[in-house]
């Protein structure tokens, strides 16, 4: 009877667990509504504007006795690995981040590594993805929609999977990342690989959909001067959008760049719209200047050029394509280089201030998805909140439709200063990133702090 009872209890717990995942209410639609002044996200059932805000969750982790580490935020049990994921530590996140008035969370879906193979699973039976993984996401998204979050998924580095069934079918095993925008087999493996991620969850838990902010393609897009095709300075290449670029020209090199991430992004929406057609898709993107670039001093993705062999699409170029939305990043890295001037040069490196991309806002909003502060810009924390707080309002000051601090408490990444570090004096200073006018003047909006 003990026995018996002991059983019951199990069957009652797995039951309950079952019944308390399906009945995760909804949240509201995310949607963009375009205007003569400026696009904007909005709640789509409603129509409230939708600022985003929020922060980077990330966790990483190293090999045994070595410095750095890799992504493994939803790393689940592989025959090689253990599983790194914390639904406790997401759990506590969660409702610091509802108490303190903040609405969203971006985090990577990677799998690129034998130490974290994520996404990836084992090498030789995982097929388009490690279900495991992605039953992590899937009780992050629960835990989110509970706290009313918004989830920001970015895939990663703009590979796919280290996994046979990716792997083994592209040249060099998928180490050349422009194969991925220039080509059909590239292409079509990135494709894959982000639908199978929203197929997943349209199957299992399709009330999960509505949590997503969006899907984005890349964490930061760029192809490589260093690698096939750019290391050609002759001939010809027939890219996957059919046409035929001269590789001894400069501006054939640069409209093979430009041309072939506006097929890559439509191949990406078409194919995610045809799963859920509200969904928006994003591509996130560092600027020119922070690898060394100008975009008409270094046109055509000559190799050599700088010492960084990057070459990011700018903003204007993006925003010309068929996505919903774009997300750049910002880092202040010169100590001597006040916030103000690296924020207006970084940013007008990638077209951010010009009439045309003025003109790309009236119908896509842009967000400024990571911005943080390096120990070795800043002092001590206090110091690094002061500044971040000036970016804010100069992210504010140039209309931006929401920003992701990065992080919010990865302290595994030394060189930066994470939220957590002093969380009260964070949401003091920084408040939820909006503001509001109140009695004339415009002030920063402080929530409720984590007690």
């Amino acid at each position: 009877m003990e026995k018996f009872n002991k059983r019951l209890a199990v069957i009652l717990m797995v039951g309950f667990v079952a019944a308390t995942q399906t009945q995760v209410q909804a949240l509201e639609r995310i949607g963009i509504r375009a205007s003569e002044d400026r696009a904007q996200f909005i709640l789509k059932e409603s129509g409230t504007p939708f600022f985003v805000k929020g922060f980077n969750y990330v966790r990483l982790r190293s090999a045994e006795g070595s410095s750095g580490g890799d992504h493994a935020t939803f790393d689940a049990d592989t025959r090689s690995t253990r599983a790194h994921y914390s639904p406790d530590r997401a759990e506590a996140m969660f409702s610091a981040l509802e108490k303190a008035g903040y609405n969203t969370v971006r985090v990577f879906i990677i799998g690129r590594s034998k130490i974290n193979p994520g996404i990836a699973g084992d090498y030789d039976s995982t097929k388009a993805f490690h279900e495991p993984y992605m039953e992590n996401v899937l009780d992050f998204l629960r835990r989110a929609t509970r706290h009313g979050i918004r989830v920001f998924p970015t895939f990663g580095d703009g590979g796919v999977p280290m996994n046979a069934h990716y792997r083994e079918r592209l040249p060099g095993k998928g180490h050349n990342k422009n194969v991925f925008v220039l080509t059909k087999d590239g292409i079509a493996a990135r494709v894959e690989h982000i639908t199978s991620f929203l197929s997943y969850i349209k199957d299992r838990e399709p009330s999960l959909l509505a949590t997503l902010l969006g899907l984005q393609c890349q964490n930061e897009a760029y192809l490589r001067a260093d690698q096939w095709p750019f290391t050609e300075n002759e001939g010809s290449i027939v890219a996957a959008n059919g046409k035929t670029y001269d590789l001894s020209r400069t501006d054939e090199r640069q409209a093979l760049m430009d041309e072939g991430y506006s097929h890559y992004h439509a191949s990406i929406v078409a194919a995610v719209k045809a799963i859920d057609d509200e969904m928006l898709v994003a591509e996130g993107v560092f600027v020119p200047r922070a690898v060394g670039k100008d975009p008409k001093d270094h046109a055509g993705v000559w190799p050599g050029k700088t010492r960084d062999e990057r070459y990011p699409p700018t903003l204007t170029t993006l925003g010309a394509g068929s996505l919903d939305f774009l997300d750049v990043h910002f880092y202040r890295t010169r100590k001597k280089e006040p916030a103000d001037e690296a924020f207006r040069l970084n940013l007008a490196s990638t077209g951010f201030f010009t009439p045309e991309m003025a003109e790309i806002r009236k119908e896509k909003p842009v967000i400024l998805g990571e911005f943080g502060a390096f120990d070795h810009v800043e002092k001590t924390f206090g110091e690094a909140v002061d500044n971040m707080v000036r970016v804010r309002d100069l992210a504010l000051d140039a209309g931006v439709n929401g920003m992701l601090y990065w992080t919010y408490d990865c302290f595994e990444q030394a060189r930066l200063y994470h939220a957590a570090s002093d969380w009260a004096l964070f949401v003091h200073k920084m408040g939820d990133f909006e503001r509001r006018a109140i009695a004339g003047e415009t002030t920063s909006r402080i929530g409720e702090l984590n007690r």
